[in-house]
């Protein structure tokens, strides 16, 4: 009886499952053919391949940048690279130097974004010049000092620095500082920035007032008219020409600038411009935006402050202030040194 029940169940039938099997099913039932040995193992490589292709491209959040050739791996392991014996010992010192002010610009908050730009005269083997600029893609806080690029005043670059050629110049930043470099001799550094509280009074009719002693130290100002972004070396006759002797510059409806005899000095006078542009912010504001409600000393007591304050320390303008930072940065992250 058992054997009778299971020879019935497995018989065909006309049932609906029988029906359902016939005929979609029939090509199931058909022979399978089996792929020949050699095809079968030319498939297994070609599958190999492929899987490694898509894990060496495949997305990887903890590295993903909108463009991958700017990712934190790529650039970290550029960075970590010295190059200083490539150069001679004075320009090896000046990079340790301006690498240090773009970090403290980034530190107090003196730069926008990738944009604005420090730069440092050196001189090659044969006497020529030459000035050395962030590259343009870098934060401010990632700087080295081999990772600047070294420029000839004709926008040649002299030498890519560590990052070599994935991010190269900022041509704003080349025609505002080869434009003074060339023309000024005595100036071994030039920075500008966009400051809030500079940019503030760049826009004001004023300009930059002699109200507080942090404005006297500063010293004389020149100012230059705005003509949109500085791309056009046509420009560059009118900037000379407006900064003059002058150490520091307001670009109207911009920002501002400073050109000294060293990075030390440029950097410290920008430190000062700042202070006095925010002092003098503050004052308007409390002053209700009224100059007459704005008390000016007289005339002779800035110029007294100024004569003061060009040898204060006793020491080359800057050297001893920026020498204190540099001992925080060493602290905080020495890596600007690399």
């Amino acid at each position: 009886m058992r054997s009778s029940l299971s020879a019935r169940a497995l018989a065909p039938s006309t049932s609906a499952i029988g029906r359902r099997m016939m005929p979609s099913s029939l090509g199931s039932l058909q022979p399978r053919s089996f792929p020949h040995p050699v095809a079968r193992e030319e498939g297994r490589q070609r599958q190999a391949r492929h899987s490694s292709t898509s894990s060496s491209s495949a997305f990887d959040p903890r590295n993903y940048t909108p463009d991958m050739r700017f990712s934190t791996a790529k650039v970290d392991a550029l960075l970590q690279k010295s190059l200083l014996h490539e150069f001679g010992e004075d320009e090896a010192k000046t990079r340790i130097e301006l690498a240090a002010c773009y970090r403290l610009f980034e530190l107090a908050g003196w730069n926008e974004n990738i944009f604005n730009h420090l730069s440092a005269k050196v001189y090659e083997p044969d006497g020529t010049a030459a000035f050395l600029i962030n590259p343009f893609g870098l934060r401010y806080g990632e700087v080295t000092a081999s990772s600047l690029l070294k420029v000839d005043l004709d926008g040649g670059i002299k030498h890519p620095g560590s990052t070599g050629d994935l991010f190269g110049i900022n041509k704003a930043g080349y025609v505002i500082h080869s434009a003074i470099h060339r023309a000024r001799p005595d100036v071994h550094s030039v920075m500008h920035c966009h400051e809030p509280s500079g940019a503030a009074v760049s826009c004001a009719g004023p300009g930059l007032l002699p109200l507080s002693q942090t404005s006297h130290t500063v010293g004389p100002v020149g100012y230059h008219d705005y003509r949109g972004i500085v791309v056009d070396t046509a420009e560059q006759k009118s900037l000379v020409e407006d900064l003059g002797d002058r150490r520091v510059l307001i670009l109207r409806n911009h920002g501002v600038l400073t050109a000294s005899e060293s990075v030390s000095s440029a950097w410290l006078l920008m430190y000062q411009l700042l202070k006095a542009t925010l002092i003098q912010s503050h004052a308007s504001a409390c002053a209700l935006g009224r100059e007459e409600n704005l008390a000016l000393p007289p005339p002779e007591t800035v110029e007294q402050t100024i004569e003061i304050a060009k040898n204060f320390t006793g020491l080359a303008l800057g050297a001893k202030e920026l020498s204190a930072y540099m001992r925080w940065l060493d602290k905080l992250d020495p890596s600007y040194r690399n």
